[in-house]
């Protein structure tokens, strides 16, 4: 009884045992299994709620919040989980973003990859793609943007960007009305995009997948006008939902431009004001300070000190009675002349030794050439209350630059420069050297008929009723231009392609929908007996004869029989590319020999790589005339990769040494170069000569990366972007159209392209950004593309014997007495030079002392830092690193990596005094 007493507390109370106690009420609800005392202690004692008797009843138990809420639930509503999660989204927001847009510059060129290959097949096989975002990036941004909502895909941007900064407390929005809202504008975007770029043969559609055929399927239930309608419905609405934003943006706008429109205006009152205060100022200071002159007393003389500190100022007094006029501080009298009161003053020089020299100085120019060599005198007359104020000056009158003008005269007595003047007795190709052949258009009037016939048919097989039909011929293909009815579709016309070829029996048939700048449908159907143009026939045409271009190219006749000439200074440079045997070869020598037929030996220059070693080995006989070459190389016809990769940095080096020539004329471009240096404008002493066109042409472009690489890939997109301005210009041609041979890179600075047959959409689309190269019938059958503009043209015939007969007719000729020579290449670093011993430290460059003082302050040494530093050339630099090395100054080149310092500035200066 007494343990039992103890247990419940002093004097035996227990407040539990209170019927309706505060006390007991709490405590029944939190443990209303603690009836006996000894659950009441332990209720009673300090942490008695976290102890338990049965251990597996405290695993099995779930942990609860305050509020009854689990753990799971209540973590889901931790903050440092909505900032992590705001943060991803945001993040996801900006990528999607960025390889959005980059898809809109580099999709074209990555679509042969995504659509072609997942991303784990890209990254084994290296695939190189343009996008911002790598292999994810290309296929995120092909499944968004063109393969979904186009445009509607920048919507999905905003709704992620909206949530995680909603979820970092930076914005509140409301989830379920931003989803709505951002779903529908997503939806009508791509909507009304689609039907904007409905008809459009760009790669980019604005709409995407989803708009395209949204609008496809409108327009096939009703016509176009139901199309019309819905988007317009669409923008509609859309003003609707997003009118408070609208009205609230444009009162935002309104008022910023109010007030700065106040500001502004409050800003030029204040300035207006100030500038009327200051005025008003000097014009009473001014009243003063003559009054105050006008008292003083009149004293001739006054201390040097005076003389400088007093303002130079005139003032005249008119006293009619007594005439005064005012010396200008800083002046002395030197001569007082009777009768009409003139002062003569000279400038006065507070340095007395440097007057006296000055004064010496004159004098004796005085005495030597008897004029008057001082500086300019001020003569003061007053002439009762007037003032007359004049400046004598007796300098003579030189003109410095005479000897220039006498050197520029004596220019414009010359005759002009004749760049042909060395081989003057040059004769051009005759076109008696080419085969004549009878390639005259000649047109089957009877099979157009059934092609017309079959084509009106199948069209109306298909309920797809037309106005008329009219045909061109061609000397391979025939064009028939369809006006449809009114109310047909395009699309309905272009979905048949394969359906006309199999009515036509035709090897393949190309669809233009619409043809440009006609109200037409253009179907191109192979002529079942093709003709060949000759070259004879394009090179004696008059549009031939009589162009003016500076690189013509001719190449063949379109389908309307015109011949086909380009300019290849305007491109500038050219892509070729189609499947074996289908032309490339061909097409390359009527683009060479049409060059041969119209330019002189001295305004044009070929670098010819062939890997092949055959296709231009007919044209070793020109190297005297036409060819261009390494000094040190035998054959003009570049075949190993290794020297290829040489040859084009040389190239590089000749377009740096051109550009330096350019800026030294001060000229934009050759052309304005070469009529300067022709007017004799431009000294050759000072390093300038006439520039020829420098055209390269590499065949077989695939073969030379896979064994040069990086060294060639490197010279051509550095000649691709920069020769244009020099007269450089590059032709490549290429079997194996893949983007691991054409990249972007090559697209993207060679807007001309030629393609011929090949066997896959993917590879015209990598050729040409669209499909219709796989719609060709071959030899020589190819498509011209510059800037997007296409055009169907038969290649010319050119054979063997007719490039040997060209060949031949130049090699009988005087020409020059070697090669036209590209700069040398300098060994970086000790390669054959300073390493084998063949410097010769005798023979020190005059710049070495200065140079190697400079290399031996700084931490490493290169080339390139020589050339920036002194303002010389690749080649000189390259010389006198060479030098250092083989004097022991710096070691030798580690590939990319600058060289290191050998020697410190102790040891520098022993070198250059002992050498």
């Amino acid at each position: 009884m007494k343990k039992e007493e103890s247990d419940l507390g002093m004097d035996g109370f227990d407040p539990m045992a209170i019927p309706g106690s505060r006390v007991v009420s709490q405590r029944a609800r939190r443990r209303p299994e603690a009836d006996t005392p000894d659950d009441a202690r332990r209720e009673r004692t300090p942490g008695a709620r976290k102890r338990t008797d049965d251990p597996a009843a405290r695993r099995k138990k779930p942990r609860e919040a305050a509020d009854g809420r689990p753990a799971w639930l209540r973590a889901l509503a931790d903050k440092r989980l909505h900032r992590s999660l705001g943060v991803v989204l945001v993040v996801l927001a900006a990528v999607i973003f960025i390889v959005t847009i980059s898809h809109l510059r580099s999709g074209a060129a990555d679509q042969s990859a995504v659509e072609g290959m997942s991303i784990a097949e890209m990254a084994r096989q290296g695939v190189p793609v343009d996008n911002a975002g790598g292999a994810f990036g290309a296929k995120l941004s092909q499944w968004l943007f063109a393969d979904g909502l186009g445009l509607g895909a920048f919507v999905l941007v905003v709704w992620l960007a909206m949530l995680g900064f909603s979820l970092l407390r930076l914005v509140k929005v409301r989830f379920w009305s931003l989803s709505a809202k951002c779903l529908f504008t997503a939806i009508a975007v791509s909507i009304v995009c689609g039907l904007l770029t409905f008809n459009s043969d760009s790669y980019v559609q604005w709409g995407g997948v989803h708009g395209h055929y949204v609008n496809e399927w409108l327009m096939s239930v009703g016509n176009a006008l139901l199309a019309v309608a819905v988007s317009v419905c669409l923008v509609g609405v859309l003003a609707c939902i997003f009118l408070n934003e609208i009205v609230s943006g444009y009162g935002s706008v309104a008022g910023t431009v109010r007030r700065r429109r106040e500001r502004w205006r409050r800003i030029h009152e204040e300035e207006r004001e100030r500038k009327v205060r200051i005025d008003d100022i000097e014009n009473v200071d001014d009243d003063k300070e003559l009054e105050n002159r006008a008292e003083e007393p009149h004293t001739p003389s006054r201390t040097v000190e005076e003389k400088i500190e007093t303002p130079a100022r005139v003032v005249p007094v008119a006293e009619p009675e007594e005439e005064r006029v005012s010396v200008p501080a800083g002046f002395d009298i030197d001569e007082e002349i009777e009768g009409e009161s003139e002062f003569v003053t000279r400038r006065h020089t507070t340095d007395d030794t440097a007057a006296d020299e000055h004064e010496e100085a004159e004098a004796e120019a005085e005495e030597e050439t008897g004029a008057d060599t001082s500086d300019a005198e001020f003569v003061v007359r007053a002439a009762g209350a007037e003032e007359a104020f004049a400046i004598d000056e007796n300098e003579e009158d030189t003109d410095p630059q005479a000897d220039s003008e006498a050197e520029a005269q004596a220019e414009e007595d010359m005759e002009p420069f004749d760049p042909r003047a060395e081989l003057s007795r040059y004769r051009f190709p005759d076109v008696d050297l080419l085969r004549s052949r009878d390639d005259a258009p000649v047109i089957n009037m009877d099979e157009q008929r059934a092609n017309k016939e079959l084509i009106e048919k199948t069209l109306l097989d298909y309920k797809i009723p037309i106005e008329r039909i009219e045909a061109t011929v061609g000397p391979t293909v025939t064009l028939y231009e369809v006006r449809p009815a009114e109310g047909v579709r395009i699309a309905q016309i272009k979905r048949l392609e394969d359906d006309i070829a199999l009515s036509l029996s035709a090897l393949g048939i190309r669809i233009i929908a619409p043809i440009p700048g006609k109200d037409v449908v253009g179907i191109e159907v192979p002529n079942r007996k093709p003709q060949i143009v000759s070259i004879r026939r394009v090179l004696d045409s008059p549009k031939y004869r009589e162009c003016k271009m500076r690189l013509p190219m001719a190449i063949g006749a379109t389908i309307s029989n015109d011949i086909f000439i380009a300019d290849l200074a305007k491109m500038p440079h050219l892509l070729v590319a189609g499947a074996t045997g289908q032309g490339k070869s061909v097409g390359l020598n009527c683009i060479l020999a049409s060059l041969l037929y119209k330019k002189h030996p001295s305004e044009l220059k070929l670098v010819l790589i062939d890997p092949k070693m055959v296709e231009f080995s007919l044209y070793s006989k020109l190297e005297r005339h036409y060819l261009a070459k390494l000094p040190d190389e035998s054959d003009a016809i570049v075949t190993d990769p290794i020297k290829a990769a040489a040859t084009l940095h040389s190239l590089c080096i000749e377009m740096d040494n051109r550009y330096q020539l350019l800026k030294l004329a001060g000229v934009r471009n050759i052309e304005e170069y070469n009529e300067k240096f022709v007017s004799r404008r431009l000294n050759p002493e000072k390093g300038h000569q006439y520039m020829p066109y420098i055209v390269m042409v590499v065949d077989e472009f695939a073969d030379l990366i896979m064994q040069a690489g990086k060294d060639v890939s490197t010279s051509i997109a550095r000649i691709a972007q920069k020769a244009r301005a020099v007269g450089m210009h590059m032709i490549i041609a290429t079997q194996r159209p893949s983007t691991d041979v054409i990249s972007g890179m090559i697209k993207n600075n060679f807007p001309a392209r030629i393609a011929f047959k090949v066997s896959q959409m993917v590879d015209s689309r990598t050729i040409l950004d669209s499909p219709g190269a796989n719609r060709l019938i071959g030899r020589g059958d190819m498509l011209f593309s510059i800037n997007s503009v296409m055009t169907r043209v038969q290649c010319a015939l050119i054979e063997t014997s007719e490039v040997e007969a060209i060949c031949d007719h130049i090699n009988d000729q005087i020409g020059f007495s070697q090669p036209f020579l590209l700069p040398e290449i300098p060994q970086e670093g000790g390669g054959s030079g300073a390493e084998s011993g063949m410097v010769d430290l005798s023979c020190r460059d005059p710049m070495f002392d200065q140079c190697a003082r400079f290399i031996v302050t700084q931490s490493t040494a290169s080339t390139s830092m020589l050339q920036r530093r002194f303002g010389i050339g690749y080649n000189k630099a390259g010389k006198i690193m060479d030098q250092m090395e083989a004097a022991g100054i710096v070691g030798p080149a580690c590939g990319q990596k600058p060289r290191a310092i050998l020697v410190d500035s102790i040891t520098i200066e022993e070198i250059i005094n002992n050498a």
